[in-house]
This record gives C-alpha cells, sequence and structure tokens, in this order.
C-alpha cells in the first residue's frame, strides 16, 4: 500500500490498470494479518487511491503503508498474458542459463538471469525477449554485447 491521502483514510494504490477489479466496492483483500473490504476507490493525480471499511482517516490509513496486499484468487489471465513470478525458474534460450528473478521498475521490468554463476538483468521488453513460453518452460533472450554483462 501507498502513502496516505487526504483525511478520509484513502491509500495510494500502485497496481497495474488491469488489476484494479480487485478493489471495487465491496471487494476484499487481505492486508498484514486481517481482512478488509473496499469501501470507496477514487483517482487521484498521481493515480488509483483506496479506502477500507474501519480505516476512516489518516493515521489508521498509515498503519497499512507499506504493507501487501493479497487476494483470494488471482484474475483470469488473457491470451499470451502471464503473472510476472511465472517466469522465475524458466530456462532462457539460446544461450542458456535460466530466470532467477523479477525486478520491477517505473519504466520496465528486468529480468534477473544467472549463468554460469553470474547475475545480469535484462529489460523485459518485447525487443530483447520476443518469446515467453511458460508451457514449454522457457523464455528466448536476444543477446546483445555487453547485454550479459555479471552485475557487480
Amino acid at each position: 500500500m501507498g502513502r496516505p491521502h487526504g483525511l478520509e483514510g484513502f491509500l495510494g494504490l500502485y497496481v497495474e490498470s488491469t488489476d484494479l477489479t480487485y478493489f471495487e466496492v465491496g471487494s476484499s483483500v487481505f492486508i498484514g494479518d486481517r481482512w478488509y473490504v473496499v469501501r470507496a476507490l477514487r483517482q487521484g493525480k498521481k493515480g488509483p487511491q483506496v479506502a477500507f471499511e474501519g480505516v476512516v482517516d489518516r493515521t489508521q490509513a498509515e498503519g497499512l503503508r507499506g504493507q501487501e496486499v493479497f487476494v483470494a484468487e488471482p484474475r483470469p489471465l488473457e491470451e499470451g498474458e502471464f503473472f510476472l513470478e511465472d517466469l522465475i525458474g524458466l530456462e532462457v534460450r539460446p544461450a542458456g542459463g535460466m530466470v532467477v528473478g523479477v525486478e520491477t521498475g517505473a519504466a520496465q521490468d528486468r529480468l534477473v538471469i544467472e549463468r554460469a554463476g553470474s547475475r545480469f538483468e535484462v529489460p523485459f521488453v518485447e525487443a530483447l525477449v520476443p518469446v515467453v513460453d511458460i508451457d514449454k518452460g522457457y523464455v528466448e533472450v536476444v543477446e546483445l554485447p555487453g547485454l550479459s554483462e555479471p552485475q557487480d
């Protein structure tokens, strides 16, 4: 959860637009050690903001700041869509290696690849990762000079 906004218990919400369905009024999400029911969702200047039943002021909202949000079931995926965590453990083709993590970023996400005991990151964009085949267990990564240099 993001920082509080205003005095009525709203918090910044940092999710993909497709995941806003989890925050429709009346929906339940798990934060910390309990379930919360969404009482309001609004669009702020810097993105969506959510308020929960029982969280009615800024002080209470501050108690949720920085915590992870969990849902009972993931939303159904569209054709060709996948969850980032499903990439971990995939083989890297053609040069070998394995995806060992995904770093999310404002501009783009990056695959963390381990090869021969070294790790490096590849921007997760179609030009560099043209094929993702979850069912067959691999991703194709375009090899460019300097791209697969180990991290310091």
